[in-house]
């Protein structure tokens, strides 16, 4: 019974079944000796790297840029500081690994700061795709390749901008409260600084977002119609313009400014002002008003006449004609 017990344990006997498990129970043990050195020797090389210094160090690389902008980022900027003499290769790869530009070919450059730039083209001349690329560097003494983890993203889609609202469209910028300001809200296709051109001139610019709102108050503007147009530039420097609308800037405003009227007779002019007062004079007469609608009666004397409106240092002149009966 003990020879038997042994043999079924693996200890004893001449069987097929105790060869193959003493077979099997060593082949286990061999595989996890294996694995353990290999684990051992990965680890060991892992931190050798960890501890060889970096031949490139503090790069700066544009993350977004587009070639076809005419702007500050129409070339993507790559710098970085070289450790040791060497000679340097510098190329473009797309997401495939397949490198579209070789920017330089075994340079030799001394210790220190570069900087280089990419223009968005290919070894061909053309303009490459829209997407993600890479750039790598490889230093010949060292014969090492290195790929920067920064990619680089071709932009060349111009961003879309839109006005949702207008506050007002007749301003009044006499610093009196009423009316100063205009606030335009927009929405844009992407993140992008938001332009207020107002007779093709910037007067507003926002931070780099989706929507928001602009707010416009002139000093000092000139009266009259405007012509409003916001224009969006995005991360890459690409820029488009919405469509232009026109608001009206008035301080203090005569309507008619021509009218005829026989002599004596009653009329009626329109006073558009946010002046609380404001002062009239036609021909010798004068007076004050402060509604929007000012009645006065024609002179005699078939002429013509001016009247003016004066408030706030400003001053507004309609033609009264009085012709005779």
């Amino acid at each position: 019974m003990v020879a038997s017990y042994l043999v079924c344990k693996g200890w004893g006997g001449s069987g097929h079944y105790t060869r193959r498990a003493l077979l099997r129970r060593h082949l286990r043990t061999i595989l996890v000796l294996l694995i353990l050195a290999a684990t051992a020797v990965a680890f060991v090389v892992t931190e050798d790297l960890k501890l060889e210094p970096d031949p490139i160090a503090v790069p700066r690389i544009d993350r977004t840029f587009s070639p076809i902008c005419r702007c500050d980022q129409q070339t993507a900027r790559i710098a970085f500081r070289l450790k040791e003499r060497d000679r340097l290769t510098l190329t473009i790869a797309d997401t495939t690994g397949r490198e579209v530009r070789t920017l330089l070919r075994e340079a030799e450059f001394r210790p220190g700061r570069h900087r280089f730039g990419w223009d968005g083209r290919d070894d061909a001349g053309k303009v490459v795709p829209e997407g993600r690329y890479e750039a790598r560097v490889r230093l010949e003494k060292l014969g090492r390749v290195i790929t920067f983890a920064t990619g680089i993203r071709v932009d060349k889609t111009r961003p879309k901008i839109r006005a949702t609202h207008v506050s007002r469209r007749v301003i009044s910028p006499d610093a009196d409260g009423r009316g100063d300001a205009i606030t335009i809200l927009y929405q844009a296709s992407e993140p992008s600084h938001a332009l207020l051109l107002v007779n093709g001139k910037r007067r507003a610019l926002t931070r780099l977002r989706s929507q928001g709102a602009i707010r416009w108050a002139p000093k000092r503007f000139r009266a009259g119609l405007q012509r409003l147009q916001l224009a969006a530039v995005d991360a890459a420097g690409n820029r488009g313009a919405g469509k232009p609308f026109y608001v009206q800037v008035r301080y203090l405003q005569i309507s008619p400014t021509r009218l005829r009227v026989r002599p004596r007779r009653v009329f009626t002019v329109r006073i558009s002002t946010d002046f609380p007062r404001y002062t009239w004079r036609l021909g010798r007469r004068s007076g004050t008003g402060r509604a929007h609608r000012l009645e006065l009666r024609a002179l005699v004397t078939p002429r013509r006449y001016t009247l003016a409106i004066t408030a706030g240092g400003r001053r507004a002149t309609a033609s009264i004609l009085v012709r005779r009966r």
